[in-house]
């Protein structure tokens, strides 16, 4: 009998919940996850999850860990490591979290947000195959080990680095993602994910920290004020400008988002208020993910010599409005 892959899950949130869920429902994959908050909960109950795409279910975890020492030391080694923590540089290194369950042939997946995320994996695992992930899908955490997904799940994904020839570790990620299309998460494998990231990246460089500032908005009432929609569809279009001058290329338009009008109108069409993770981190007085969603892009602004007020004006504002936690 053929052995099944194994897969390690690093952040049991919303994102690495919803994804090794349909995961672990494949009979070629074992899943493990590392959970932090929310793992007592996780470990013994698990997640009662509620997706319009996929009806209500409750998984338990082949293995849950709340740390990776922990899932390395029982369960490895790993076929496939998924990081699906927060991106906060400013705070961690994300790269160094997940050192202990990295063997030579394992398979790294970046599951973040953000532009500038894949460099300190680079340097950190010069080596091992590295794949660059874009997800496209409306997933919440509720309460403690509690999701709401709606009716849509897509993952993007290229070779960022490869172990061998770029074949084989396309051959590689290709097996995972035949896994998660079985259990009904649309795939596409790219030979340059960047466009995608940067599309994704028209609405999280966008509303995450308008939503913020607005103090509690829903995506649908900021696109709803004619003042906020155009504040939205300028820092939109900053980033559309940017996003092309780095990649050289056009965004793939997923969800028929090719400008910031459609974008709003996008928005405007989703039936269910939307909320940022950002500002529910706000809302929790938890750190924001400001610096690869505003940080590194206006960094890279400078550097290709593109304007971007907006960004800059949206990076100062949320970096007040998080200092303020602390006082």
């Amino acid at each position: 009998m053929k052995l099944k892959s194994r897969v390690l899950v690093v952040g049991g949130g919303a994102v690495g919940g919803l994804f090794a869920w349909r995961l672990s429902l494949s009979s070629t994959m074992s899943v493990s996850l590392v959970c932090r908050s929310n793992y007592q909960k996780v470990k013994t109950s698990g997640y009662l999850i509620n997706s319009a795409q996929f009806g209500a279910s409750t998984y338990r975890p082949h293995a849950v860990y709340r740390t990776v020492e922990e899932a390395a030391e029982q369960n490895g080694p790993f076929d496939y490591v998924i990081v699906a923590l927060k991106a906060l540089p400013n705070l961690y290194d994300s790269s160094e979290r997940i050192l202990p369950a990295v063997s030579p042939t394992t398979m790294i997946l970046l599951f973040q947000n953000g532009i500038g995320i894949e460099e300190p994996f680079v340097k950190r695992y010069p080596h091992n195959a590295l794949v660059s992930s874009v997800s496209f899908v409306s997933v919440k955490q509720e309460d403690s080990g509690v999701l709401k997904h709606g009716g849509f799940s897509m993952l993007a994904a290229g070779v960022h680095q490869s172990r061998g020839s770029v074949w084989e570790s396309t051959e590689q990620l290709r097996h995972l993602f035949d896994a998660f299309e079985s259990q009904g998460v649309s795939c596409t494998i790219e030979p340059d994910i960047q466009p995608y990231r940067w599309q994704k990246h028209v609405l999280n460089g966008s509303t995450n920290p308008v939503s913020v500032i607005c103090g509690g908005s829903s995506c649908q009432e900021m696109v709803g004020n004619a003042y906020c929609r155009r504040l939205l569809e300028e820092s939109m279009e900053e980033i559309f400008v940017l996003g092309k001058r780095v990649t050289g290329k056009a965004f793939p338009g997923v969800d028929g988002i090719m400008d910031p009008r459609s974008a709003t109108e996008y928005i405007e069409s989703i039936p269910v208020p939307v909320y940022t993770s950002m500002l529910v981190d706000s809302q929790c007085k938890r750190p924001m993910e400001r610096d690869v969603i505003l940080k590194n892009p206006i960094e890279l602004a400078d550097k290709y010599g593109v304007h971007v007020p907006h960004m800059k004006a949206l990076y100062a504002l949320v970096t007040m409005i998080e200092e303020t936690y602390s006082k």
